[in-house]
């Protein structure tokens, strides 16, 4: 019996444990764990834009950053709106506007991070890009949690 076959075999259990324990976790933990892959897909996006256009295109670093930021930022919020809050039932036109705000001051933190990372430390450009985010990511977290998708805001 081959590898392949165990772990097709094991799927089906390891799944099941996993939902089991998904679902014994509050409900802020449940949407920090979704928050997190949201975020992550997020990351893979963001990254791949940015690698394209430093890589290949030749754009210059920040000018990539702003633009994979960007679309990062999009998806994010569609994602966060729909799976990670549920927060369907709130009006776009609030919760839009309050993501944006956390957005724009995380995304210029993360941009200021960014310079310090490469230009002044030196740092390899997609070191600092997961360093950075992995600190961005428990402040977008707490705003948005608190703020953005709050219920009690809708």
């Amino acid at each position: 019996m081959d590898i392949s076959q165990i772990s097709f075999r094991n799927t089906g259990k390891i799944l099941a444990k996993l939902e089991a324990f998904y679902v014994s976790l509050p409900l802020s933990w449940q949407r920090f764990l979704k928050f997190g892959i949201t975020g992550g897909s997020a990351l893979a996006i963001d990254v791949a834009i940015y690698y394209v256009l430093t890589r290949y295109g030749h754009v210059p670093y920040l000018l990539s950053r702003t633009i994979s930021l960007g679309v990062a930022i999009f998806w994010n919020f569609s994602l966060n709106r729909h799976w990670t809050f549920r927060a369907t039932l709130g009006k776009v036109q609030q919760q839009f506007p309050r993501f944006l705000a956390v957005i724009v001051m995380t995304s210029l933190l993360n941009l200021l991070l960014m310079k310090i990372g490469v230009s002044y430390l030196h740092l390899h450009d997609l070191l600092v890009i997961f360093l950075v985010s992995a600190l961005i990511t428990f402040i977008n977290f707490f705003a948005h949690y608190f703020w953005s998708y709050a219920e009690k805001a809708q």
